[in-house]
């Protein structure tokens, strides 16, 4: 069933990745542009790059024909895609998270199956940094992309009988209201 799962994705993205990195991928393009929209570039070298950049972090059993239930290809794929990145910024980092993501799903496996306290040790660890990596990529998007600003919107205002309330921007001045 995830083979199944991991075609129609790769189908989606106009894009399906073949063979291993021992015999070389292949990469089957249902047009020219599927790259391009992937990565939110018109740049063929950023493309491409990225695309190898996406296959590199992945162990082999996780980038092979031969492993179709752990090829993680499609899913890298998919999720820069759906971050639709906007930059070189935005491209690098979807990157980075998709592999951050995946090396963070082969800690805790790897942590689930431990079997002595020093493993025990050694893959929380590594599974608690690369959450943390995780998380603090999901706030430089975030900065990224909205310049740093944070904003706070009101869905619901209570006024009671008497009060008042303002709407619109409120600037506190200082002494003699001049601001």
């Amino acid at each position: 069933m995830p083979a199944q799962i991991e075609k129609a994705e790769a189908d989606d993205l106009g894009v399906t990745v073949k063979g291993s990195a021992r015999s070389g991928h292949k990469v089957e393009l249902a047009d020219e542009s599927a790259l391009y929209r992937i990565f939110g570039t018109s740049d063929e070298v950023q493309a491409n790059a990225l695309l190898s950049h996406c296959l590199k972090p992945l162990k082999a059993d996780e980038a092979s024909d031969e492993h179709p239930g752990n090829d993680e290809r499609a899913f890298m794929l998919s999720i820069v895609n759906d971050m639709a990145p906007r930059d070189p910024v935005e491209r690098m980092l979807a990157v980075q998270m998709a592999a951050t993501h995946v090396a963070t799903i082969r800690s805790a496996r790897w942590l689930a199956n431990t079997e002595n306290i020093p493993q025990v040790q050694a893959h929380y660890t590594g599974f608690n940094k690369l959450a943390r990596t995780f998380a603090a990529q999901v706030e430089a998007l975030r900065k990224h992309r909205t310049g740093g600003e944070q904003r706070v919107t009101v869905q619901h205002v209570n006024v009671s009988d008497g009060g008042q309330a303002i709407v619109g921007n409120v600037k506190a001045g200082g002494r003699g209201g001049d601001e």
